[in-house]
């Protein structure tokens, strides 16, 4: 871990929220804040479509402009799921397995009510949000979709409170992929759990594991070389 640590070492939560705020999928999140009808339909609609943002056709980042620009200045009736079932067979980027996802969607409904009037998430829950969200999808709290869903939650409290900074709780782990695994492979030395590897290398940049994912995510080339 050494050697990764000292590449990363200069690296603050700071740039890591820097880095976040020009990810794609943020941006997609500000157009569609900006023209929204109800504000109060925003969370919701984030996080129905991050549990549904699996097998797409294309990057996350097309879709969710995808996404942002079909809710856009549209006028959405109170059931925030049925608007994504309608939306999810007439996707260019997400046509796979439309079936399962609406059924997922479904799922989520009575747990979307309980949050969608909430504005002031903080560190506890912000974990209970996960948690909750694991259970009622069955999955477990690392799963990738229930770890992005807490990531564009982060998004969303951004944007709503005018870009103000918002740390994730360091109990939320990164979700492993196939890169995280190959930069593991690459600067493990000792290390034989990779979630151990990056819990670690979390604590020690003092960067929570899912902003760390964003400085890993624009370095990754320069760290494999």
């Amino acid at each position: 871990m050494k050697k990764i640590y000292n590449l990363l070492k200069n690296y603050t939560i700071e740039d890591a929220l820097n880095i976040e705020k020009q990810d794609l999928q943020y941006k997609s999140l500000e157009k569609l804040y900006k023209n929204i009808q109800k504000k109060s339909d925003f969370l919701s609609l984030i996080l129905a479509n991050s549990i549904v943002c699996y097998q797409l056709s294309s990057t996350w980042e097309k879709y969710w402009e995808e996404f942002a620009t079909y809710f856009s200045n549209r006028n959405l009736s109170d059931w925030i799921i049925s608007e994504l079932s309608q939306f999810l067979p007439n996707s260019k980027w997400n046509k796979r397995f439309v079936d399962t996802k609406i059924w997922r969607l479904k799922k989520l409904e009575l747990l979307l009510s309980k949050f969608e009037k909430q504005l002031d998430f903080d560190s506890n829950n912000i974990i209970l949000l996960r948690d909750e969200l694991a259970s009622t999808m069955n999955q477990k709290i690392d799963a990738k979709t229930i770890v992005f869903a807490i990531k564009m939650l982060l998004y969303w409290l951004s944007i709503i409170n005018n870009w103000k900074t918002i740390i994730c709780p360091f109990k939320i782990e990164i979700p492993i992929d196939s890169r995280l695994t190959q930069i593991f492979e690459k600067y493990k030395e000792d290390y034989t759990d990779i979630k151990l590897f990056y819990n670690d290398l979390s604590k020690k940049l003092q960067i929570p594991e899912i902003h760390l994912d964003a400085i890993i995510w624009v370095n990754f080339n320069e760290l494999m070389k």
